[in-house]
């Protein structure tokens, strides 16, 4: 009787580490991500991964790391890129590449969320475009994820906030990029390149009125040193969700269209996010922060646009190369 209960508990035991065996993931990806825990952007990657463990039955299995814990957001592109890190929700780096500022900051691709969309949702020309700029980085863009129409905050309100022609007499913290110089000099302001970590204490000290980046949301984080927020629309801010595109061709057909499914299906819940988003958080500093929120009328964006395409794009045309340039100013005309 012992014996047979011994065979029949070892008979149990290896049914059960073969299902452990078989329960356990194919695939284990690291992926990272700018913004902070609980956050809608941390919300919708924890449901990709989760939609990612679903579709691919459990073989692949995402551990995320957010509030840029696995390196900024230029360090993790390169991990990326070399397949130290394998996924991400990621911003391009133009230190890599002058025309991957196409990818992140080229002011006044579009004027509004609907040509955004239009122009970054799959199928759209803008979409396309980057897709191959990531390729040539060994980075296979699967999804954009939809940040929202930036602007500035500011200390107080401008002279002629929607001329762009009226100087501004306003320092205002710009990216370490020439594109958001060369665009807020054009829209009126001293540009000030900052980074982005150390914005808050310049705004606080004096160093600098303001910020762009961003849409309400970044604004929001300094609600307590500037009192302005002005909807410039200068550019659609978009993030994607990425994979190292070496490890990409190792998984076949199956996992591929899972993944690709995952991204497709998070990219459209953020899509539906967006404007309700922009709009609670200019709510939020308007009613709760006491801001004061500036529109600007359509005419003055129109004029806006104009001008930063007049002055500013002619000066991008040799970082971008003539060909995207063309496609760019092509693709544009035709919104």
């Amino acid at each position: 009787m012992r014996k047979y209960l011994a065979l029949f508990l070892v008979a149990v035991l290896t049914v059960s580490f073969a299902a452990v065996a078989c329960a356990a993931p194919k695939y284990q990806f690291k992926m990272g991500h700018p913004n902070p825990v609980d956050t809608p952007y941390d919300q919708t990657a924890h449901k990709f991964a989760e939609l990612v463990k679903e579709k691919t039955k459990g073989e692949i299995e995402i551990s995320l790391f957010p509030n840029s814990q696995l390196g900024d957001w230029t360090e993790t592109f390169e991990l990326i890129s070399r397949g130290t890190v394998e996924m991400g929700f990621q911003i391009a780096n133009a230190a890599y590449d002058p025309k991957l500022n196409f990818a992140y900051y080229m002011p006044y691709v579009v004027r509004d969320l609907e040509e955004g969309k239009k122009a970054y949702a799959p199928g759209g020309w803008a979409y396309d475009i980057i897709k191959d700029l990531w390729a040539e980085h060994g980075i296979k863009a699967l999804a954009v994820y939809p940040i929202g129409m930036a602007g500035i905050s500011l200390r107080d309100e401008p002279p002629s906030p929607g001329d762009p022609n009226v100087p501004k007499g306003m320092k205002v913290r710009v990216m370490p990029l020439p594109a958001c110089s060369m665009t807020y000099e054009a829209l009126g302001y001293i540009a000030t390149p900052i980074p982005y970590a150390e914005t808050y204490s310049a705004i606080q000290t004096g160093i600098a009125d303001g910020q762009m980046g961003g849409p309400p949301f970044q604004a929001w984080s300094f609600r307590d040193v500037n009192k302005v927020w002005i909807q410039y629309n200068d550019y659609f801010e978009q993030h994607w969700i990425v994979i190292n595109a070496q490890l990409w061709d190792k998984l076949g057909p199956e996992l591929q269209q899972a993944l690709q499914e995952a991204a497709t299906e998070a990219s459209n819940i953020r899509w539906s996010q967006v404007q309700d988003e922009d709009q609670h958080y200019r709510d939020v500093l308007e009613k709760e922060n006491g801001w004061k929120i500036i529109m600007l009328s359509d005419a003055e964006l129109e004029a806006c646009a104009n001008k930063v395409r007049e002055v500013v794009w002619p000066k991008l045309k040799e970082m971008l190369g003539d060909e995207l340039y063309n496609k760019m100013t092509e693709s544009v005309k035709k919104q």
